[in-house]
């Protein structure tokens, strides 16, 4: 659940202006001018991101967000940034009105953030395959509280699409979460295989690329 498919206008003022308040403080904070190599492999991975949660998998409208991975290889201010792109498009696209664009970014930056500090902690003490798919976990756990919060302060506020009331004024509020709560957990193991196998073909492929990792060797090193 690191995704509000939201329309405008079902959220209230104050909840979606105060995350769009937080997220461009943060873009502020962690603005700055990179190198040209570093803007082209943010944006090879804002591209992946964006590929990845543009296309639907299976019925319930699933979409990988790849935050995890993403995260530990930019940092939580880099991911941060392709975070904000990305949920700016994708509500271009229809996936999610305008008002969500900084809540959306905010749960998924607490997603890269999660997993760039978990790995940072099991990087040095599991495999990199290991550790990517634990530290994704890691992080789809602080974002899907993030998402199950918002969500639940929304529903107090206003009723949600699709929580209609019942014959004695009570909404489905409650029946909602329960239901979403086991898909999330199916979210988390996907979003953790998937990272296993990006730490897998990055271990055998670039480890260099991995925080923490050694500096890849040129062939005269290697010959010396």
């Amino acid at each position: 659940m690191t995704h509000l498919h939201l329309p405008d206008g079902v959220l209230p003022l104050w909840l979606w202006l105060s995350g769009w308040i937080v997220a461009m403080l943060l873009l502020w904070r962690t603005g700055r001018s990179p190198a040209p190599q570093t803007i082209a492999y943010q944006g090879a991975l804002g591209g992946l991101m964006l590929a990845a949660m543009a296309m639907p998998l299976g019925p319930f409208e699933y979409h990988l967000s790849l935050a995890g991975p993403i995260g530990v290889l930019l940092g939580p201010a880099g991911a941060f940034q392709i975070a904000f792109v990305t949920s700016a498009i994708l509500a271009l696209l229809g996936h999610g009105g305008i008002t969500v664009i900084g809540l959306n970014a905010l749960v998924l930056g607490i997603a890269s953030a999660g997993s760039s500090l978990g790995f940072r902690v099991l990087g040095p003490r599991l495999r990199p395959a290991w550790a990517l798919a634990s530290s994704t976990a890691f992080g789809q756990v602080l974002a899907g509280s993030a998402w199950f919060a918002i969500v639940w302060v929304a529903s107090r506020h206003t009723p949600l699409p699709g929580a209609a009331a019942n014959a004695h004024g009570h909404s489905h509020e409650g029946l909602l979460m329960a239901l979403a709560a086991p898909l999330w957990v199916l979210g988390l193991l996907v979003e953790a295989l998937v990272a296993w196998g990006v730490g897998r073909f990055l271990e055998r492929v670039h480890p260099a690329l991995l925080p923490g990792a050694p500096p890849a060797r040129d062939a005269g090193e290697v010959a010396a």
